[in-house]
């Protein structure tokens, strides 16, 4: 267990450096969640929102910015398996797993600041305490993401080619913002729909946000509990089947 959370430790750091060695995307990626929020609630800047407010116009933007950088860090192992990189770890990592872990604190770690900042911003634009959105946040993220990089790792353990990574990535995710975006509109979804918490991660963050500004915590337990059983049974059927060759070599 030791020498497996040192090369957690050591592949974070490395992943981190890389990170910050390449300022352009670092701020490419902080600061275009910020404007695109900005850009979509402009309507309602400087008017005092109340946070149940806040939940039904923000959140589903923050929820699709979370599951969004998610499914890009799961991809991004995808990507290095196709190019041959995971092929020539594997003998230097105690599991795979340490791929997986590594990416996904770097990312847990890049959404807190992201979010922090949406704290910020959602105080000035919309009025609000920013620590009362802040720490919503920050628990939201923290309740949430590992169902979510669970119900990625499917990613990982199909055969799939470099360019195709793309090209499901980016229909999972257009496919998501509007297919939310028209249930939302025209259906009353509920709180408790385990089906919908389950299939569809921005239902599920906002609804994690909801029940933390209104307190019915009780009401949306099962529902919570039911979606991450299911998302670690399929994270670890996923993982066991995790492909550490390029598609080509198969």
């Amino acid at each position: 267990m030791r020498r497996y959370s040192v090369q957690v430790w050591l592949y974070s750091h490395y992943f981190l450096k890389i990170m910050l060695d390449n300022l352009t995307v670092l701020m490419y990626t902080v600061l275009v969640p910020i404007i695109l929020l900005a850009l979509n609630t402009q309507g309602e800047w400087f008017k005092a929102l109340t946070l149940a407010q806040f939940t039904t116009m923000v959140m589903p933007f923050v929820a699709w910015m979370i599951f969004s950088n998610t499914l890009i860090v799961i991809a991004d192992i995808a990507m290095l398996r196709e190019q041959g990189y995971l092929k020539q770890y594997q003998a230097l990592v105690v599991k795979p797993s340490v791929f997986i872990v590594s990416k996904a604190l770097i990312n847990l770690l890049l959404l807190g600041v992201v979010l922090t900042l949406v704290g910020f911003g959602g105080g000035v634009f919309f009025k609000l305490a920013p620590f009362a959105i802040i720490w919503r946040l920050w628990v939201v993220l923290l309740i949430v993401y590992l169902p979510i990089v669970s119900g990625c790792l499917p990613l990982l353990s199909w055969a799939i080619r470099y360019k195709t990574i793309n090209a499901i990535m980016n229909l999972v995710m257009l496919g998501l913002a509007l297919g939310s975006a028209w249930l939302t509109a025209t259906f009353r979804i509920s709180l408790n729909n385990v089906w919908l918490n389950l299939v569809n991660p921005i239902f599920f963050v906002t609804n994690s946000f909801s029940v933390l500004v209104s307190g019915h915590w009780l009401q949306f337990l099962p529902t919570y509990f039911s979606v991450l059983v299911v998302s670690l049974l399929v994270g670890r059927f996923s993982y066991r089947r995790f492909k550490l060759l390029p598609t080509e070599a198969l």
